[in-house]
């Protein structure tokens, strides 16, 4: 039932706004954060009323103009009045689904170098749609519908205002058709969906399938490219036509007929108010839709569920990007011919060299990175480890990549399908169940006031939770308040460091040494021992460990204790993180 946003719908719906609005005189802004409402006030003319109203419910999303405020809501609505205010421009990044309404004052005929009193930014990327209202000097944030922090960025009265920035390539200006075919033409045409969205401006999951036609299909024609490639132009330059296509999740206005059975209009604007009406969202009358006083009930679950699934995403591109580092650096067979060398050259490496040069097998000179503590035949074999050890990164790795993308891409079109469904059993499947991280928000890694919990979270390779405190004061709400007796708590041996707890429920059974080795790397590596080349780490069981009264912050006496020898792997935090 919700309204889906592309830079190319933004595109067309700012030059409707602009032919409309610019230059009225601007009364005020009310928000409606139980609605998810905004109504930017417009004085009247003509009889005209000119309120601009941004319907931002997750099950809505609908931007009409040129309607009455409904009165029904008032009593819970924030306003904001405005003295000799005017709207001056309203504008939009390029590929970007973001609004930008500029007011400014002094001067009834708009003004496009007159410095903005406030600004309006109406954002409307997927599932986190929102109104911030701005100061025009500074940027700093004076009002929000909805308060809130995501993706390193804070939506918060007083917090200075970050724009979204996009990454992909040519937003100013389109590919030429040689850089077109280079980048599609190297992809199999079922992976060109992917790339397109990924690298090029102006797509969407919205036009994709219609820029690429046959062109995503295998065995496509020699020219299916070319012909996607004026499709994609005539995307970027669709404006002044208004459609209103019908589709599996709703209505959705666009300024290009993208499927059959599309309705035409004379304005986006016009599309988009028949599809609120038709939604239920809104009524001409000023009266709030049939949908309207059940719609917010669904909110704090479909907003849980954009939390857990947005996390989950960035969870899984930190690993991606972790697996996709280790097949960086030597080859395996560049390793053992450096482990081939130095036992042919033994004689000539010195005891306690950190490196040495020897003449390689073609006659050039190579430079060799020794462990100190090692001798020439110790060190070979580390290297042959190592060997081994990046060979079998190499077979497994790339699988573990390509699930990896298929879990993202089912994730992100979840994220859409939350907009037009709202928090269903399959979408809380793909987090594995509404039990998994979504009783509250403290199992979900955070407070409920968003604070950073104190501890740091990673994720073995065997799946399990480890926890690694954030100061001395921290490791004993660790161990003492975040962690079951059953747990494995671990602690470097002899060194001021982090207590770290490997999440582990059977009491019978020790954990796999695999899973229990990365929690003892993660606990060398938050002490004070974490340069030297071999950290004891003492664990046991959380049940085991007591605080003496009096004791020190941090200071525990662990009993029945058994300990790890590990070598401090710097890339383990990046590789095993879960948190941002």
């Amino acid at each position: 039932m919700a309204v889906r946003y592309d830079p190319v719908l933004i595109a067309g719906i700012v030059e409707e706004i602009r032919a409309r609005c610019i230059g009225r005189r601007v009364e005020g802004l009310r928000l409606n954060r139980e609605r998810r409402e905004a109504w930017l006030l417009l004085a009247e003319e003509a009889g005209e009323a000119g309120a601009i109203g941004l319907l931002l419910h997750p099950t809505g999303g609908f931007i009409v103009t040129g309607v009455a405020v409904p009165a029904a809501h008032e009593a819970t609505d924030r306003r904001i009045d405005f003295r000799r205010l005017f709207l001056t421009d309203v504008s939009a990044p390029d590929d970007e689904r973001l609004l930008v309404f500029d007011l400014a004052g002094g001067l009834r005929d708009a003004r496009p170098d007159l410095p903005p009193v406030f600004r309006l930014f109406v954002e409307l990327h997927t599932n986190q749609w929102n109104a911030v209202l701005t100061r025009g000097v500074d940027d700093r944030v004076e009002a929000v519908l909805w308060p809130r922090s995501a993706g390193g960025r804070s939506l918060r009265p007083g917090i200075r205002y970050e724009t979204p920035e996009g990454a992909r390539s040519w937003a100013d200006a389109p590919p030429d058709r040689t850089e077109w075919t280079g980048l599609l033409g190297s992809a199999p045409p079922p992976e060109r969906r992917k790339t397109l969205l990924r690298s090029v401006a102006w797509t969407s999951s919205l036009n994709v399938d219609w820029i690429l036609g046959d062109a995503a299909e295998d065995g496509s024609p020699d020219d299916a490219l070319a012909r996607a490639y004026d499709r994609y132009l005539d995307i970027r330059a669709a404006t002044g036509e208004a459609w209103l296509l019908s589709r599996a999740g709703g209505l959705q206005p666009y300024p290009a007929p993208l499927i059959q059975g599309a309705r035409r209009f004379e304005s986006l604007l016009e599309a988009m108010r028949i599809a609120a009406v038709e939604c239920s969202a809104w009524s001409p009358s000023g009266e709030p839709g049939a949908a309207g006083p059940t719609r917010s009930e669904a909110t704090p679950d479909a907003e849980r569920l954009e939390r857990l699934l947005r996390r989950r995403i960035r969870e899984l591109k930190k690993r991606r990007a972790a697996l996709l580092r280790q097949l960086e650096g030597e080859s395996a067979d560049h390793l053992r011919e450096l482990g081939h060398l130095l036992l042919a050259r033994k004689g000539d490496v010195p005891r306690g060299a950190e490196s040495v040069s020897l003449e390689g097998f073609d006659g050039e000179v190579v430079e060799v990175s020794l462990d100190p503590r090692r001798d020439a035949v110790r060190n070979a074999e580390r290297l042959y480890d190592r060997a081994r050890r990046r060979e079998r990164a190499a077979r497994a790795i790339p699988g573990r990549v390509k699930r990896t993308d298929d879990r993202i891409a089912r994730l992100q079109t979840g994220l859409e399908t939350l907009r037009s469904s709202g928090a269903t059993d399959d979408l809380w499947g793909l987090i594995g169940g509404r039990t998994e991280e979504s009783g509250s928000s403290r199992s979900a890694g955070r407070s409920a006031d968003d604070e950073p919990l104190p501890y740091r979270r990673y994720r073995s390779s065997g799946g399990l939770e480890i926890r690694v405190g954030r100061s001395s004061r921290t490791n004993d709400a660790l161990t003492f308040r975040h962690s079951a007796p059953d747990d494995i708590w671990l602690h470097a041996s002899q060194a001021p460091g982090a207590h770290v707890i490997l999440r582990w429920q059977k009491r019978d059974q020790n954990p796999p040494l695999t899973d229990l080795t990365e929690a003892a790397v993660l606990a060398a590596l938050h002490s004070e021992a974490r340069h030297s080349s071999i950290v004891a780490v003492d664990w046991t069981r959380r049940k085991y460990v007591r605080k003496p009264r009096k004791a020190a912050p941090g200071a525990v006496i662990p009993e029945r204790v058994s300990t790890l020898f590990v070598e401090p792997d710097a890339t383990a935090t990046e590789r095993l993180s879960l948190d941002d």
